[in-house]
């Protein structure tokens, strides 16, 4: 059985879209369980319901932590998760094809522990990071795996476009860490199921999802001035903010050496805003 959790906040083309893409991929068996976090549910109005296709819809506003969260609740107290089973964290602005699904399946059946992700290429046709290598964490250094040679490159923090996993490390890793609001939950999912489970995460380089990333939060590549930098840095809408990646990091170290990632993080973030600018 193939689950797929899919968090939605309107975009009801983006969602149709979605839902015709993995109904191309010709499963025997699947459930999609989307979480209409929308105060007015328009998803769960505009989607019909049938056998392949779940929608709850949120009591309040749970962002997209508390809704991954509450997905993964479903699956733990409504279904019977095997550790054969399919799962699969997935954004509704992303489409992939049969073709690049099927290298993703097989690489999961030959390796149940671990979790794999596609390379991601936007609207524009341009690669953009499908995960996180942490070289050092301070000062905070990192590397973005694109366009490599290898068949599949190990990462530390992976992306949520479309993340594959087994039910047994769904099982194992369990719910994400619920202070963290919008962002950075899928970098702790993985980064957890490195940590305290030895359950490595991967892009895989001859698999693909395309993302149309013309609505997003306020990331560094969005940024046009010195005010939305800074607003930038206490925005829930913007993985910059200053007090979920302390959140973040205390989560997995004490709170000191939080800091000092989290200090590292924006000065460099404050460096890469400079440079574009520069540049």
């Amino acid at each position: 059985m193939i689950y797929i959790i899919v968090p939605t906040f309107g975009r009801i083309k983006e969602t149709k879209n979605f839902i015709n893409a993995i109904q191309n991929l010709l499963l025997d068996s699947y459930l999609i369980v989307i979480i209409d976090d929308h105060p007015e549910n328009i998803t769960f109005k505009a989607i019909k319901e049938i056998n392949n296709i779940r929608i709850i819809m949120s009591n309040n506003e749970l962002w997209w932590v508390g809704s991954i969260n509450l997905g993964i609740n479903i699956l733990f107290n409504d279904y019977l998760i095997n550790k054969n089973d399919i799962i699969i964290f997935a954004n509704n602005d992303v489409i992939i094809t049969k073709y690049n699904f099927d290298i993703m399946y097989k690489s999961l059946q030959k390796n149940a522990n671990q979790i794999i992700h596609p390379r991601t290429f936007d609207q524009n046709g341009k690669e953009v990071s499908s995960g996180t290598k942490i070289i050092n964490y301070f000062p905070y250094i990192t590397r973005h795996p694109i366009n490599f040679k290898e068949i599949k490159s190990e990462i530390d923090m992976g992306t949520a476009r479309f993340l594959m996993m087994s039910g047994q490390t769904l099982k194992k890793v369990g719910y994400i860490n619920k202070s963290l609001i919008q962002y950075l939950g899928d970098n702790d999912f993985t980064l957890k199921a490195k940590k305290l489970h030895n359950i490595n995460s991967y892009i895989l380089r001859d698999a693909i999802c395309l993302l149309d990333d013309t609505e997003t939060g306020s990331k560094n590549n969005n940024i046009n001035n010195i005010n939305e930098l800074f607003q930038s840095f206490r925005s829930i809408k913007s993985p910059n903010n200053i007090k979920y990646r302390y959140l973040f990091f205390k989560e997995h170290f004490n709170g000191l050496f939080s800091f000092f990632i989290t200090m590292s993080m924006t000065i460099n973030s404050i460096i890469k805003f400079i440079i574009r600018k520069i540049i």
